[in-house]
């Protein structure tokens, strides 16, 4: 999956390629196919 991950105390974030989460047994995943994120939040 392609995750947004703020890597520095800096300004911006980064898109990376992250490994699909394995569920526990009392967990769901869930698909998102939109969000929207605040500038200020970067």
């Amino acid at each position: 999956m392609r995750a947004l991950v703020k890597t520095s105390a800096q300004p911006g974030l980064t898109v990376t390629d992250r490994p699909d989460p394995k569920p526990g047994p009392t967990d769901a995943i869930i698909r998102v196919t939109a969000t929207s994120l605040c500038g200020t939040d970067a």
